[in-house]
């Protein structure tokens, strides 16, 4: 009697035991994903982060930009020469170019201070003079939304898909942000968070 009951418990035990790796097998290979298992984009879809405070808009991050030519002209090289279009200036010296070029200006709002200038990725043995008018901008110490934040020129980095900070000067009288280029690329005008302008202290 011993016997037979300690042979259906064995058996008892053997069942259960199937059963439960049976059961730990399944939740191994079959798992509900997590909320916190994000699909990864692929490199091409990663997109650059907006850079801080962008005056005159908001920069449509992922969104296909309809390029519009504000402007295009003959330089020679050794020519000292201006191409000028809507917000935008450029200067270029003598030395400026090893060579003639068609130079451009695009953008697709002219109400937004984002830029290229072309042919993209020119660099330049002596800087370009890039001269942008803020005038009526979050920047502009006379317009209605000004925020008291400095402009600041940004370009992006193509190799690392991230903004980068342009060192220029403001010139408060005229309204004018000026940065000296050493290449072309995409440009955007921001505001340099933490900043405050005393808009009585002129051209500093």
């Amino acid at each position: 009697m011993r016997f037979h009951t300690n042979l259906r418990l064995h058996r008892a035990l053997a069942l259960a035991g199937i059963l439960l790796l049976a059961g730990c097998g399944r939740s191994l290979l079959v798992s509900a994903p997590s909320a916190n298992d994000a699909p990864v984009a692929p490199a091409a879809a990663v997109q650059a982060p907006q850079p801080p405070s962008l005056l005159g808009g908001v920069l449509p991050i992922g969104q296909v930009l309809s390029w519009a030519t504000v402007v295009q002209k003959l330089v020679l090289k050794d020519q000292v020469a201006v191409v000028s279009g809507d917000r935008w200036s450029l200067q270029f010296e003598k030395g400026s170019l090893t060579a003639d070029a068609t130079i451009t200006i695009q953008d697709y709002d002219p109400d937004v201070l984002d830029v290229q200038f072309g042919p993209h990725g020119t660099k330049f043995p002596v800087p370009v003079t890039l001269t942008v008018d803020f005038s009526n901008t979050a920047a502009d110490p006379g317009a209605v939304h000004f925020d008291g934040r400095e402009p600041v020129l940004y370009w992006l980095n193509d190799q690392t898909n991230a903004w980068e900070e342009v060192p220029g000067r403001v010139d408060w009288a005229r309204k004018q942000l000026i940065v000296k280029l050493p290449h072309f690329s995409r440009y955007v005008v921001g505001g340099k968070a933490g900043w405050k302008h005393d808009p009585q202290h002129q051209d500093e």
